[in-house]
């Protein structure tokens, strides 16, 4: 790997549900094969042509660094980014196989980073409901090595089939977060109204949830008298 690609870094940010990953260099890209591939059957394809299905998440990935030409690049402004990229990394298993470059999150993004370069990629993922009244999400919070867990996903696009109270019924009550993001994933994380309404004061359009993990034996973590 080169000095450059040494000197590259990932970065992720997870806002509403979405995965903003700042990957390696052009010279990594150079080394280890691109990730840009063609779409089959689409010419010059967007993700939001389709929209997410009920329970389902979208799901993005971001990359300052691609390929600079393609054989099949994103519509106008944007043909330094390919249509498509392979194998993009995701919160849900199992994982795509393809993702498609979004218009609408290339440009959110590129807005919230000036000068702005990103190219952007988006699917969807089927999410896991859960009970929310579950006895253990209270009781887990009521022990010497209880820790707040949180995490927030973008709002569901066609709705949930256990939606949350209005203005939130965009949001299921209570889901099963995934594994690969947080600590210690519960039988059931409950929505959170006021985490929720934080972010979208701040014009992210999430769904938050909330619960209690516990510190691994031999941690210095304790719970405040």
């Amino acid at each position: 790997m080169t000095p450059r690609a040494r000197r590259a870094y990932r970065k992720g940010r997870r806002a509403g549900g979405a995965l903003v990953i700042v990957a390696f260099g052009a010279a990594w890209w150079a080394g280890c094969g691109s990730h840009a591939v063609v779409a089959p059957g689409a010419a010059n394809p967007d993700a939001r042509s389709v929209t997410c299905a009920l329970d389902e998440v979208r799901q993005y990935y971001c990359d300052e660094l691609l390929p600079r030409e393609s054989s099949r690049p994103a519509p106008p402004p944007y043909e330094t980014c390919p249509s498509s990229v392979q194998n993009p990394p995701g919160e849900y298993d199992p994982p795509v196989s393809v993702g498609l470059f979004d218009r609408s999150y290339t440009e959110y993004t590129r807005r919230r980073a000036p000068p702005g370069h990103a190219c952007c990629y988006s699917w969807c993922r089927k999410i896991t409901l859960a009970n929310g009244a579950s006895p253990s999400i209270d009781a887990a919070c009521h022990t010497g090595k209880a820790f707040r867990e949180e995490y927030c996903m973008a709002q569901l696009e066609t709705g949930t089939s256990a939606p949350a109270e209005p203005p939130f019924d965009h949001c299921p009550t209570a889901i099963v977060p995934p594994r690969k993001v947080v600590f210690s994933a519960p039988e059931s994380a409950p929505f959170d109204a006021a985490l929720t309404a934080s972010h979208r004061g701040k014009g992210e359009p999430d769904c938050c949830y909330a619960w209690c993990s516990q510190a691994p034996a031999g941690s210095d973590l304790l719970k405040a008298p």
